[in-house]
Formats: C-alpha cells, structure tokens, sequence
C-alpha cells in the first residue's frame, strides 16, 4: 500500500511539472517580403563623325529586372502560466478538542513558542485549537464546461491540518490534490472572491477536505482568508503521526473527523485572474517596491558580545517573505510592509524575533534600475517587542539577487519564554539597546521601480 502511494505521488508530480509551469512562450512567426524592380539603360551611340544639322539615331535598350527577398522574424512573448503560485499559508483554526488546543493564535502564526515540542499535548486555555499550514502552492486553469472561467486544478507541496495538539489526529499530505472554483466579488485589485474547494490527500494520510473560504488579494504577494470546513481522513500504522508517537498504540491507525473555522495569512503567494494569464509578463501590474524570499545581513553592533569568534561581525539579521506595499499617495514612495519571519542578531543576550512586524518608511530611487535607499521604521511586537530604525542601500544585481548596506539602531526585549535551542545558541536576551552596521543579501528578492508600479501607469 505504502508503494502505491509512493508511485501515486510521484505520477502527479510529473503530471503537474509537465503541465503547469509558470510561464507560457509563445512565437509570432512573420515572413517579411521585400520586392524590386531595377531598371538598367543601354545607350549606344553610332560611330563616325556627326556633322551639325545631321542626326543619327542611336538605340536605347531597357532592361527591368525584379528582385524577391523573403526574410522570417520570430517574436517571443512570455505569459504567465498559473491562476496560483504560492510559498506559504498559515490558517489558526477553531474546532478541534478545547482541552488539547495548540494555541497557534490569530493566523496561525503565533504559538507559544516554549511549548510546541515533540511531547506537547495542548492546554484547555487555547481559542484558537489547531492549524492549517501549507508550503508550495500551485493552481492550474482548469478548462471545464466549455472553458467556463475559474475552474482550477491544484496541489501543495506539503500540507498539514492539525485539529489539536494530538499528533495522532493530525491529517498530512505530500501533494494533494485541490480542485476549486472562484466566485468573484471584486476583479480589482486586491481581489475578494467566494471559493468551495474539495481536496484529496494520499500520503502518509488518507483524507477528504471540503471547505469554503472568502479570499482577499493577492496584494505585494500577501492575502487573506477565512475558511469554514470539514476534514475527514485516516492515518495508518505506518504514518509518521501513528510511527512516532508515544501517546498512541503504534499498531492501530487513526480515524480522523473535525469541522473547522479559521482566519490565514498567506506570503509570496501571487494570485492570476484569467484575463491576466494573456497579459504578457512584462505589462503586469505590481503593488510593492520590492518582495522577496530571503533576506540576510552579517551585523556589527555596537557594545555587545559576539556570537562567533569573528572580530568583524557580532551577529546577523535573518528576514523570510518580505512585502513592502506602496501606498498610493502623492508620488507613491511610502510603504507600509511586513514578513513572515525576522530574526535580529546583534550578539550575545542582545537579540530579538519579530513574527509579522511592522514596517514603514519612504523609498527613494537614486539610480533608475540600480541603486535605491529605503530609511525605515520597524515594529516587532510578538514574541519580542522591538523597534529597529535605521537606513539601507539596495544595489540591484540581477531581477532576483541584490546587495545593500544597512544602518540603523535596535532595542528591545524578550518577556515571553523562548525555546531552549536558541537560548543556548544566543544567550538569554535582556533589554537591549544597540546601533549597528552591516552587509545585507537579498536572495529572490526583487526590487521594482516607479515605471513598473501601477499606481504610476
């Protein structure tokens, strides 16, 4: 059984990786015909001498000659390919066991981090009991009753609903198969739109997810979602859910049945209305002065202690799916933004983490398509409290990669419990209270200009 699975998802994979990728090509072939007609003049004098008054006629030969010169011109656009393509979504959700809740908090980003161990169980004082996490996300048109728009055909890299804290009972999935269809509010930017989905998970857990949910974006690669449902599956023996937990007789599966409500947050995750699948690339509509994977930066603080036996720097900044929105307002250079993770290093016992801050500041072009600078102010509230202020310089290597200089002054503090890991790895964090400097990296980070931005078209 555990083969068939295997050979099921692998079968998808190649199904989806041989239909649905981001980018559709497609070649305009002109044939350029270029016709001419050369007329050639032969003149031939008679010989001898010519007496005045006497005229001798001379021959004059006309000899036209026509030229076809035929040349092929190849004309490549390149369209967008996905109605969705996303990196990840987080939903904190309400309807599994009260007693055993997780507590993932508001969007499902915001656990206790201290307790979500392997050996967790939950508490009763949680509202929000469970979870649904989904990494790589892909949406394909899917061209049903007579290519009726909306339709699509879908799956996620890996998904995860968690109804509690009781492993046993949380459904989980390599690939599932999602088919959904969108009933559109609003076709404008940010989009709202009405979506009941089913989905199919194969492996390690068997299950059926039906749900539906009120979508808002995308917008800079951020949305949200509220979503009501219901997911019934099964977990065998030989699921790491029933394998490796010592809460459960590890030789009998698990039925799995739970309604659920949940609010999500979802990042770099881009959203295509049909309409736009024939919209070339280069004429799409952007939101953000920039979006991006992963942004790090090696930092030298100011009266801390190193983390490393390196004399230069004494810590670093980690940033995961970064979003700065313009806001349309007089020339469009202020932002407002946020990202999934931000991990501030300054050295030992002088560090913070910020789930989902806040950040604003104004966006200035100093060179078009290359160099820009971006002084800035960020709010970190959960779990640490910190505010970070300071100045960076972005140099635009290529569309995706980009390097910067950053200056600026942190401080805060960390009164919520933080795992032992990092702890031991960074030293318990006090107030702290730091200017620094540093080289910063920005890796399928992408920065826009004013020309690419909406708001200015």
């Amino acid at each position: 059984m555990k083969i068939i699975f295997i050979i099921l998802s692998l079968l998808f994979v190649i199904l989806i990786s041989s239909c649905g990728s981001l980018t559709r090509t497609e070649q305009d072939v002109y044939t350029i015909t270029d016709k001419d007609t050369i007329f050639t003049y032969h003149v031939r004098n008679n010989p001898g001498n010519r007496d005045n008054g006497v005229i001798y006629p001379s021959s004059k030969v006309v000899m036209p000659e026509r030229e076809l010169m035929q040349l092929d011109s190849i004309v490549e656009r390149f369209y967008p390919d996905f109605i969705r393509f996303g990196f990840f979504e987080s939903v904190g959700t309400i309807g599994g066991n009260s007693d055993f809740g997780i507590g993932t908090g508001l969007l499902g980003i915001f656990p206790d981090l201290d307790k979500v161990t392997d050996t967790y169980r939950g508490n009763s004082n949680s509202i929000f009991t469970g979870g649904i996490y989904r990494i790589g996300i892909f949406e394909h048109r899917l061209r049903w009753f007579r290519d009726s728009k909306n339709w699509t055909l879908g799956t996620h890299g890996l998904e995860f609903l968690l109804p509690d804290a009781r492993g046993e009972n949380m459904l989980f999935s390599v690939l599932p198969v999602y088919l959904r269809k969108r009933y559109y509010i609003s076709e404008e930017i940010p989009y709202l739109s009405i979506t009941p989905s089913i989905g199919f998970g194969f492996y390690p857990s068997l299950y059926t997810n039906i749900s539906g949910s009120i979508e808002f974006g995308s917008i800079g690669g951020l949305n949200l979602r509220a979503y009501l449902g219901l997911a019934a599956g099964y977990n065998p023996t030989y699921s790491p859910q029933i394998r490796n937990n010592d809460f459960q007789n590890r030789n009998e599966g698990i039925t799995s049945v739970f309604p659920y409500f949940g609010i999500g947050i979802s990042f770099l995750d881009f959203h295509n209305l049909v309409r736009e699948t024939e919209t070339e690339w280069k004429d799409h509509e952007h939101s953000s002065w920039n979006i991006g994977l992963v942004q790090f930066a090696f930092l030298r603080g100011s009266s801390v202690n190193s983390i490393t036996d390196n004399e230069i720097f004494t810590g670093f900044q980690f940033k995961l799916a970064n979003s700065y929105l313009a806001i349309p307002h007089k020339n469009n250079k202020i932002f407002l933004g946020t990202s999934l993770l931000n991990m501030m290093i300054l050295g030992r016992e002088s560090w913070g983490i910020g789930i989902l801050p806040i950040r604003a500041g104004y966006w200035f072009v100093l060179a078009h398509d290359e160099l820009s600078a971006e002084p800035f102010l960020e709010i970190s509230y959960f779990p640490s409290s910190m505010i970070n202020t300071g100045i960076k310089l972005n140099l635009v290597i290529s569309e995706s990669i980009n390097f910067g200089l950053i200056a600026g002054y942190a401080s805060g503090s960390t009164t919520i419990n933080l795992p032992a890991g990092l702890i031991g790895d960074y030293g318990i964090t006090k107030n702290f209270s730091n200017f620094y400097l540093g080289l910063n990296f920005g890796l399928l980070d992408r920065i826009f200009y004013p020309h690419e931005l909406r708001y200015n078209k």
